[in-house]
């Protein structure tokens, strides 16, 4: 999560999930003419930085007042719209859910108390250096990404070692500049909440704060394929 307002809240898995959508009112429900967190899913009070798995199968959903970091992997991959907010579309008609698919898909057994125990910030330590420090935020043990957030007030260093692509977002600070210590490319600086790429190809690359944050902390979320 980025920065967020006042209340917001994450939406996942309630204990009447399963009842709700696999009988009774489910066409009502997620046709909107019930509220979608009347009872049906769980909430999640949301806070900067916290991280949520969400793995295939997965009902899920984000409140008003938050900002939300997606990582995702959607070559072949799908979401299926239970629930709309009551939107209409161009022709002032509901617009298309596809509840008959996600019957097909969900995970019943993901209910409020797995998520809590297995998706919300299921953070682990991994390293720590000399003004930094690594952690290891997801993705969850079914899906092919990785993520780490490396919070730093100096010098970091990262190695594709030639195996992913690594995509990073600076989750943390004002500015920071990334640098090839092999020239490989050209020092370039990049600002909150602004994502970049980093070719496997490239090997050796470092990312310290740099203008406004220099001397303070930075962090960064950086996504690579597990392999």
């Amino acid at each position: 999560m980025l920065p967020l307002e006042a209340g917001a809240v994450v939406y996942v898995p309630g204990h009447t999930a399963h009842r709700t959508v696999n009988t009774g009112p489910a066409p009502l429900v997620y046709l909107g003419i019930y509220p979608w967190d009347a009872g049906h899913v769980a909430r999640f009070p949301a806070r900067r930085h916290d991280h949520f798995l969400i793995p295939a199968g997965t009902c899920h959903c984000s409140g008003a007042g938050s900002m939300v970091l997606e990582i995702s992997h959607t070559p072949y991959i799908f979401t299926f719209k239970m629930w709309d907010w009551g939107r209409l579309g161009l022709d002032g008609r509901p617009r298309p859910i596809n509840l008959e698919r996600v019957r097909a898909v969900i995970r019943w057994d993901r209910r409020e108390s797995w998520v809590r125990e297995h998706l919300a910030n299921a953070v682990e330590p991994v390293a720590t250096g000399d003004g930094w420090r690594e952690e290891r935020t997801g993705l969850y043990r079914s899906e092919f990404l990785e993520t780490r957030r490396h919070w730093f007030t100096a010098r970091v260093a990262h190695d594709t070692r030639g195996d992913s692509v690594n995509v990073i977002n600076l989750v943390e600070g004002a500015e920071a500049v990334v640098e090839s210590p092999d020239g490989a490319f050209a020092p370039f600086v990049v600002h909150h909440a602004e994502a970049f790429v980093i070719p496997a190809a490239v090997g050796r690359y470092t990312i310290r704060p740099h203008g406004p944050s220099a001397g303070s902390e930075c962090a960064t979320l950086k996504v690579s394929c597990r392999v």
